[in-house]
Formats: C-alpha cells, sequence, structure tokens
C-alpha cells in the first residue's frame, strides 16, 4: 500500500475555453469562426450553464481540489467593458468548491486572450501590459476564497505554438517577436505576482515539463538535447529570479519576481537530435518512441519521466511544487487507470526522496475540446455527450475517487494497474 500525507490534494484540472462554452470574445473563437482553426468549441460541454452539477459530481467523487481558469474575455469582453456578473460567477465556483471541502485552484490565463487585445498585438507588445494588468487587478479585488493562483499556463507552449510554429492563434513565425513574448509574459508575472501578493494570495506559475532525451549518442545530439531542454523547459523559469531570459536569438531583462509554488505539467518525452539547419536553430525535436502503445494524441507514455521532472524542479527552484496536470487521452479506460496509478507511484517515490510535492491533479476533470485537435482525445475522468452534455463517471473517475478520499493506493490497484520495483529505480 501507499500513502499519501493527509494534506496532500487530489484533485483535477480544467480551462475554460475548453469546458465553458460561447467564449465568443476571444482570439480562439474568432479564428474558429474564420476557419484557420479546424475545429469549433460550440458550447464545448456547456460548464459556464452546468457549473454547479458538475462541482456537486466531484464532490460526489471524492476529489479534494479543483485547478480552473478565469476567462479573461469574459472579465473585459471590451475594452473598456468589465462584466461584473462573470466575475460573480467565477466567485460562485468557488464558493461552491470551498462549501463541498473542494481547495480551488485558479489559473489567469490559459492560451486564450480577447480579441481586442490581440487586435492591438496582444503581449508582443509590452505597453499592452496595463491590460493584463486592469484585469489582474479586477480578479484580485473581486476574488475570495481561493489562496493558490496560478498567473500563466505553459507560457513556452503559448510562445512555441502561438509565434515560433505558427500553428495556433495568431498564427505567426517569427522567431524575435517569440522572445519579445516571452519576455513580457515573464514581465506580466511578475506584475501579477505583486498585485496578489498584495490580497495575500499565494502565486504560482504553471508551466509544462516534457523529458528531453538525445535521438542518439553522439555529442552533437547530446548538446541539442541540453540547448532544447534549457530553452524549452528551464529559462523561462530561471528568469523569474534571475531577470535575465536567454531566448533563441537574444538575452531579454525582465524584472526579477517570485513563485510561491511551481505548478507542473507532465505528458509525455521527446526526443531531439542535432542538424546542421540554421532555421531550425540547429536541432530537430520530435515526440519520443518510448511505448508501442500510443495515446489518441500520439503520445508515449513513460511514468518514470514525472518523478524525473520532479526531482529536477525541486533541485532548481527549492519551492513547493504541485502536479496540475497529468493525463491520458484514450478510449480505453483500464489504460487510464494504469497511468493514474503508476504515475502516482512516480510522485510518492518523488515525495520519499525528499521532493515538496502538495497535490496532483489529473487532466482532466471531464473529456473536453483539446484545442487544434478538437473533441476527438479523450481526457476526462468523466465522458461527456457533446450533443446532450450528460456527464457519465468512467470506471477511472471512481478508482482515482477512493484514492483521493483515502488518501491510499491499495495494494489490489498496485498489484493490477502498478509498476514493480519502483523504490529500488
Amino acid at each position: 500500500m501507499i500513502e499519501f500525507l493527509e494534506s496532500f490534494l487530489f484533485g483535477t484540472a480544467t480551462s475554460s475555453h475548453q469546458i465553458e462554452g460561447n467564449n465568443i470574445f476571444n482570439d480562439w473563437w474568432f479564428y474558429e469562426q474564420e476557419g484557420r482553426l479546424k475545429y469549433k468549441s460550440g458550447k464545448a460541454c456547456n460548464h459556464w450553464e452546468l457549473y454547479r452539477e458538475d462541482i456537486e459530481l466531484m464532490a460526489a467523487l471524492g476529489y479534494s481540489a479543483y485547478r480552473f481558469s478565469i476567462e479573461w474575455s469574459r472579465i473585459f469582453p471590451k475594452e473598456n467593458e468589465l462584466n461584473k456578473n462573470a466575475l460573480q460567477r467565477y466567485q460562485e465556483i468557488i464558493d461552491l468548491l470551498n462549501e463541498r471541502g473542494i481547495t480551488p485552484m485558479v489559473t489567469l490565463h490559459h492560451f486564450t486572450s480577447p480579441l481586442w487585445f490581440m487586435k492591438k498585438g496582444g503581449f508582443a507588445k509590452e505597453e499592452n501590459l496595463r491590460y493584463w494588468e486592469r484585469y489582474v487587478k479586477a480578479v484580485a479585488e473581486s476574488v475570495e476564497g481561493a489562496e493558490l493562483i496560478a498567473t500563466f499556463n505553459e507560457p513556452m507552449v503559448y510562445v512555441m505554438m502561438g509565434y515560433m510554429t505558427g500553428e495556433w492563434p495568431p498564427f505567426i513565425k517569427n522567431p524575435l517577436k517569440a522572445g519579445k513574448v516571452e519576455a513580457n509574459l515573464l514581465k506580466a508575472h511578475a506584475m501579477a505576482y505583486e498585485i496578489l501578493k498584495g490580497q495575500n494570495f499565494k502565486v504560482g506559475i504553471v508551466k509544462n515539463i516534457p523529458v528531453f532525451i538525445p535521438a542518439g549518442e553522439s555529442e552533437r545530439d547530446r548538446k541539442a538535447r541540453d540547448k532544447v531542454d534549457n530553452l524549452f523547459n528551464w529559462n523561462f523559469l530561471d528568469a523569474i529570479w534571475s531577470g535575465r531570459v536567454k531566448s533563441p536569438l537574444r538575452t531579454y531583462k525582465v524584472p526579477e519576481s517570485d513563485a510561491d509554488f511551481i505548478g507542473v505539467n507532465y505528458y509525455t518525452a521527446s526526443e531531439v537530435r542535432h542538424s546542421w539547419n540554421p532555421l531550425k536553430l540547429f536541432f530537430e525535436a520530435k515526440l519520443a518512441d518510448l511505448s508501442e502503445r500510443k495515446t489518441l494524441m500520439g503520445w508515449s507514455i513513460y511514468p518514470k519521466g514525472l518523478y524525473e521532472v520532479l526531482m529536477n524542479v525541486q533541485s532548481r527552484y527549492k519551492k513547493p511544487i504541485y502536479v496540475t496536470e497529468n493525463g491520458i487521452a484514450t478510449l480505453d479506460d483500464e489504460w487510464r487507470i494504469e497511468f493514474i496509478i503508476q504515475h502516482l507511484q512516480y510522485v510518492h517515490k518523488a515525495l520519499k526522496d525528499g521532493c515538496d510535492v502538495r497535490g496532483y491533479f489529473y487532466w482532466s476533470l471531464m473529456d473536453n475540446f483539446e484545442w487544434a485537435e478538437g473533441f476527438r482525445p479523450r481526457f476526462g475522468l468523466i465522458e461527456v455527450d457533446y450533443e446532450t452534455f450528460e456527464r457519465k463517471p468512467r470506471k477511472s473517475a471512481y478508482v482515482y475517487g477512493e484514492i483521493a478520499k483515502s488518501g491510499k493506493i491499495r495494494d489490489g490497484l498496485i498489484e493490477k494497474y502498478g509498476l514493480n520495483d519502483i523504490a529500488s529505480q
């Protein structure tokens, strides 16, 4: 049997655009309607109307925490229009969570921004940070009962997909502009940290940290791997405390700041090989082929990678850590249970080895709109019928609920789904 501390949070995670539906004032919605994105989110999971039902369901299942995001474009649908009703709705969500004994964790930015903000250049222009400041102040002054607030979700994914590869809004392929966005996100975090700390919130940031492995044994591949690891995983976090961020083309000065916790999103591993092509920054990265079975996202499963990431974050920053996302897109729910058990085994090992991990949030509470992949990937503990919006907990939802309520993984689950000899690894 594996036993966690009584204070350890077992939660789930979602984001506004992926479940709320009808976020008609943000950039993603605009490009969905324009046809630049293949799929339309529409009413998504209709959570904006069904939030009470969803909170009751997670309470019945026994989960002790819930991470969700506030949709900036609901709070400021227009540049000078503050929607107090939307703020009140988010407050109702927080109040309901607390009433049901579920610890809320709020994320302020999860990929989407108001369309009017993006039309002004978004985070690519430093002068636009005054709009971000106004949004953060509105939340800080209105929200009560949510101690944990993350400023940004996966900032380097936002930079890479929106400004390097150009696969996501605003569909820009410009390494120099990508560097400016990265620097401005750090400035935005520092600004938000100061505002929120003034209201006694615990303020963190959520970072996607994949494991990068060299494609071969050559020195060039190993150096390319180290370069990618730093560019994607560590340079951004380092800059929070150092005040300098090294982007692919130049180094930017940013305000020295802090984070009260680091949220780690972990899913899979990638492999990196050296390239002679300067347009590719002398490296090529692709998803690692570490297992025969692939998820609906095409990802390999590498549970030990979560342990490696957690220990690395602990040694570098010595801050409290939450696993803010970890999940699998599959129609095989037995595989989902196996995924959860094995990753939790490695979380427990990290705890035993001195890592200050305070919670685990499975992605996702329910099936949702998975960005450019649409509704096909099924990450949810709870199955969603997108026609009727019926929620149906999968077996994994109950198994995870058992673990959340007891704080333990019983031997029977480990024997059936777990990995052997984790302690000796």
